[in-house]
């Protein structure tokens, strides 16, 4: 079946709304309706409550995507025709149609990236090491940046504003989900001793796979540690690296705070709710338990080894960017990690905490851009 679509429009009054498109359903008249008015735009304060009752209403029909991620998509479209309406007109939230046709083409959406204009976000999966790896994309410039996500995340849980606002003249911009996170599902997550060289190597290939010759790295958190040993494993196709939130190895105090999350119903709700979303209580649930099994066991390693005897490996310009009010990852970890990558720059945050790209998007992303360009 066709999937439902979020599109903005701009009415005859000039009011931005957004627009459901999609296979239709039969109204009181009998009638089929393809196309229904969400009503909120970006200055609605609750859109959410109006997605949760088309959701309601319109029952299996509408694609499975979190509310949320629709929220956000929608919100920022419907902005960016609102302020720039000769560049945006019309733009798809999500072309999600186009892409479930050619997710086996990355060639092929590739191209239709190009030819878009550069706000638009594509989504697809492409085969890399015998699984379906999902991706999004966005942005013409020459210079390939890969986005990759926390224990959990995915493209669009964990670099929203990065797809939103990195520069796309500059970058072309691609945010993946890990094997067992997000869309990169089937198989289930796992959490062998090597998965971190295993995303390193999917990352790459990934990345190959779409026909970039060399890439720069943002990685956060357990994306960081895979960005690291990337960028030592393969320092040729590695251009410049971004990393935040990462550490090398695990002491006992990064195990006693990895115990702290492993219930996941003690999680904040701003924090749950949108994993909650992507993958239902249940597996949510069950695969951080499994995070947690899995990032303790380098406690039972010499020095609770990570990646730490790879870091004199690394060759890429690296920039370490840490929030000094980090709870889930100390300072001694940055520094470690700026100490034995040589070559490196350590950027402090004072204010900063684990998502101190969400939360201080702006001046990460002027920051990132900086280090890149």
């Amino acid at each position: 079946m066709q999937p439902w679509i979020l599109q903005p429009k701009r009415e005859n009054g000039g009011r931005v709304q957004a627009l459901l498109e999609g296979p239709g359903r039969r109204d009181a008249d009998g009638e089929k309706n393809t196309s229904l008015p969400v009503p909120f735009g970006p200055q609605e304060e609750r859109p959410a409550a109006a997605l949760l009752s088309l959701r309601l209403a319109l029952g299996p029909s509408l694609h499975p995507h979190s509310l949320s991620t629709m929220v956000g998509r929608t919100s920022f479209a419907c902005e960016e025709l609102r302020t720039r309406p000769k560049l945006h007109k019309n733009t798809a939230v999500n072309r999600q149609s186009q892409n479930w046709k050619n997710q086996n083409n990355p060639r092929s959406l590739r191209g239709d990236v190009e030819a878009t204009h550069s706000t638009s976000v594509t989504s697809a999966k492409v085969a890399v090491n015998g699984v379906q790896l999902h991706y999004q994309q966005t942005g013409e410039g020459g210079h390939a940046v890969l986005l990759l996500p926390g224990m959990l995340g995915s493209g669009e849980t964990d670099f929203g504003p990065q797809l939103k606002n990195l520069n796309k003249k500059l970058f072309t911009v691609v945010a993946w989900d890990p094997r067992g996170y997000g869309h990169s599902r089937p198989p289930d997550r796992d959490f062998p001793a090597d998965f971190f060289e295993r995303d390193a190597k999917d990352a790459v290939d990934l990345m190959k796979a779409l026909k970039f010759k060399k890439v720069s790295l943002l990685g956060w958190s357990d994306g960081g540690i895979t960005a690291l040993i990337a960028a030592a494993k393969y320092p040729s196709y590695i251009h410049k690296m971004v990393i935040w939130g990462a550490n090398a190895y695990v002491t006992d105090e990064d195990s006693m705070i990895y115990e702290g999350i492993r219930d996941v119903s003690k999680w904040s709700e701003r924090t749950r709710k949108p994993l909650e979303a992507l993958y239902g209580y249940d597996y949510f649930a069950r695969t951080c338990e499994k995070w947690v099994d899995g990032i303790r066991q380098f406690k039972r390693l010499p020095d609770g080894n990570i990646c730490r005897h790879l870091l004199p490996q690394v060759q890429c310009p690296t920039l370490i960017v840490h929030g000094e009010k980090d709870p889930l990852v100390p300072r001694f970890h940055a520094d470690f990690i700026h100490e034995h990558v040589k070559g490196s720059r350590l950027h402090l945050m004072p204010e900063g905490k684990h998502n101190l790209h969400l939360r201080f998007a702006n001046e990460f992303n002027r920051l990132a851009e900086g280090f890149l360009q």
